[in-house]
């Protein structure tokens, strides 16, 4: 049986603040939660569901604790959730341990949809760029929505917050490739293997004060009649074409 301590924690990991005052974030799910036990993220407290005694050979040294399916779905943010969650301790990365010159980086400027985000994340694991730089503004890394849609993939991606145009004047050495409505087709454009991709907001698009730090600009082709493209959606194909190349 869950503590009312345990409780009001659980609850408070639901909004930004209390996770923030905490350390601490949710993982909903099965896949995300498997996921956890092979990652470097410390699980603090795992809340399954009764029917789930099954799974405990694969955990060790972790608090469990059984609920039945209506409290777990009250507790989550998931109302499709019946197996369980974690509470984790959250990991921040400091910008000395991120590595610039031997591969490609994904920035994003002012992504504030979590589906988006998360999916991004995913998107990311899958074609192996390892690492995300996000403006400030961007949506939190550890909203539960952004867990839940990158489906484990969290747990591979280092990230960092922070100024983009002062980060990126600081990057002059290496490629800034832009993600643009009037940029280079990514069929004609030749990737380099190492530098910045940036993608800007779901609406707005980047931001003027970026410009002056861009070395290329590069588009998506449009040959049918939609009037845009998700920006998780256009990641990926642009992700694909780098890879081709």
């Amino acid at each position: 049986m869950l503590t009312n301590k345990q409780i009001k924690l659980i609850n408070s990991l639901h909004s930004k603040k209390g996770r923030k005052e905490s350390d601490l974030f949710l993982v909903e799910g099965e896949k995300g939660i498997q996921e956890l036990f092979s990652s470097h993220y410390v699980i603090k407290l795992l809340v399954l569901n009764e029917t789930q005694t099954n799974f405990l050979d694969q955990i060790k040294d972790v608090e469990i604790v059984f609920v039945s399916e209506e409290e777990l779905i009250k507790l989550s943010s998931l109302t499709t959730n019946t197996f369980g969650f974690a509470v984790v301790q959250a990991v921040f990365y400091e910008l000395p341990i991120f590595r610039f010159d031997d591969q490609m980086t994904l920035v994003l400027d002012g992504v504030r949809d979590p589906g988006n985000l998360g999916t991004i994340i995913r998107i990311c694991d899958w074609y192996g760029v390892k690492q995300v730089i996000l403006s400030s503004d961007s949506t939190e890394f550890y909203n539960p929505k952004v867990i839940s849609a990158s489906m484990g993939s969290f747990s591979r991606i280092k990230f960092l917050y922070t100024e983009l145009a002062e980060f990126l004047k600081k990057q002059a050495h290496l490629p800034v490739i832009a993600a643009k409505l009037d940029g280079v087709s990514i069929y004609s454009y030749t990737f380099p293997s190492a530098g910045f991709l940036v993608m800007g907001n779901e609406s707005v698009g980047i931001r003027a004060n970026l410009l002056p730090y861009f070395t290329d600009s590069i588009s998506i082709p449009r040959i049918g009649m939609a009037e845009s493209l998700n920006v998780a959606i256009s990641t990926g194909i642009i992700l694909d074409n780098f890879r081709r190349n």
